[in-house]
């Protein structure tokens, strides 16, 4: 199929996928993670350690003021447990009030992949009656784009736990260690509660490793390339170029996975970075190894999902607000109203999202995105994706769907 020129908007592109992909896993959750209490738990590291080998120990100690933050993002990340072993958390401990909520940030891990921050908000009365809307975060007086990824306050009690993850799109600049994040709390009455943080990093930033691996991968007559292997103390990133002679177009790497010497499993830990995603260029992203010295990586593939070339988009007509064309395989209603793309995919499907973000006017120019959300209910999975004015014909290309040509991929890649 040929290549249209697409001018992606990167940052603003990337971070609709990433919140999107955010908003689908919390849709699949059967379990909510603990968050409240204080992070006081720089004195016993060694104890930590038993709380990733025992989830009892761990749903105890996750009820001590104190604890509950950390041991959940121990338990839900690998790499985690070795940033805290390393003693590459920096704690911060500044609180700050305001309408009866007090907030303390409790400490930071920060490398040039992201930053995560850790909270602890208490208030006068029942915490649930307020929302947490957004958390800024500003290096100096510039505003630090994308915003971070939180969870909603959902807990019955005066006291919550949690953290704030924000992931940088490209390697982040520590030249100023100056922060200050800026909390956004509504009450019930839809009040704006308003709290700013500042706090100063004082550990020196981690460098990032980086390891040429240059392995080609034949799944099914389809090749790609694993380029290199970045490692940092937050996430492990595999970035991988697909052969352009490819007669499928690769849509997606699920369930990747990297195999410790010890046989310890570290996973995925968001969706794909499409560099450019006509070109072929993916990073994958797995929890880090980065305090470890293996002499090779054993990468495991779940699935690789492709669909045939020149058969990978949609085509509306937003003037007409028809559905021109779609390719045979795509079975599910498409709503074309305004500047929407809305598809309704059956909860019993395996794709579960399509990440329609990428869109090709008449005329081989982007038609820029605005917004895109997922929502569900018990039949449905409604994918929907706001585009700019436009009342003209135009492609949208699918970045996501279940169709593996190769699964269950095994390979072992020398770091020496």
């Amino acid at each position: 199929m040929s290549k249209l020129p697409i001018d992606v908007p990167k940052e603003k592109l990337q971070q609709v996928r990433m919140d999107m992909y955010r908003k689908v896993q919390r849709e699949k959750r059967t379990k909510k993670r603990i968050f409240s209490g204080a992070i006081a738990f720089l004195f016993c590291l060694s104890f930590l350690f038993s709380i990733r080998v025992s989830p009892t120990i761990a749903s105890h100690v996750a009820k001590i003021p104190g604890f509950q933050a950390i041991v959940s993002a121990v338990v839900r990340d690998k790499g985690i447990q070795d940033i805290v072993d390393n003693e590459y958390y920096e704690e911060i401990n500044v609180t700050k009030s305001k309408n009866g909520l007090s907030l303390t940030l409790q400490g930071v891990i920060a490398d040039h992949t992201g930053l995560v921050l850790f909270y602890e908000a208490d208030a006068s009365s029942d915490i649930s009656k307020l929302n947490l809307e957004e958390v800024q975060l500003f290096q100096g007086d510039k505003k630090i784009e994308g915003g971070g990824s939180f969870d909603g306050i959902t807990i019955n009690q005066t006291r919550i736990s949690s953290s704030v993850e924000y992931d940088f799109l490209e390697p982040f600049d520590y030249t100023s260690k100056d922060f200050k994040a800026v909390f956004h709390f509504k009450d019930k009455d839809k009040r704006n509660i308003e709290i700013t943080v500042p706090f100063t990093l004082q550990n020196e930033i981690a460098k990032e490793k980086i390891f040429t691996a240059n392995q080609t991968v034949n799944v099914g007559g389809q090749k790609f390339t694993i380029t290199q292997i970045r490692r940092s103390p937050l996430e492990m990133a595999l970035d991988i170029e697909v052969d352009e002679a490819n007669t499928m177009e690769i849509l997606s790497f699920d369930d990747i996975e990297v195999v410790m010497q010890d046989g310890e499993r570290r996973k995925s830990k968001r969706h794909p970075l499409y560099k450019n995603v006509r070109e072929g260029k993916y990073t994958l992203y797995l929890e880090s190894n980065y305090f470890h010295n293996p002499e090779s990586l054993k990468i495991i593939i779940g699935a690789v999902h492709a669909v045939p070339k020149g058969k990978d988009f949609i085509e509306v007509d937003f003037g007409t607000k028809e559905v021109l064309t779609k390719p045979d395989y795509f079975n599910w209603d498409i709503s074309v109203t305004q500047q929407d793309v809305s598809v309704a995919i059956d909860t019993r499907a395996e794709s579960r999202f399509l990440l329609l973000t990428d869109a090709i006017k008449e005329d081989g120019t982007r038609l820029a995105l605005k917004e895109a959300n997922v929502s569900q209910d018990e039949q449905y999975v409604i994918e929907t994706t706001q585009f700019e004015d436009y009342d003209g014909k135009a492609k949208i290309y699918i970045n996501y769907f279940f169709n593996p040509i190769g699964e269950d991929i095994e390979l072992n890649i020398p770091l020496k």
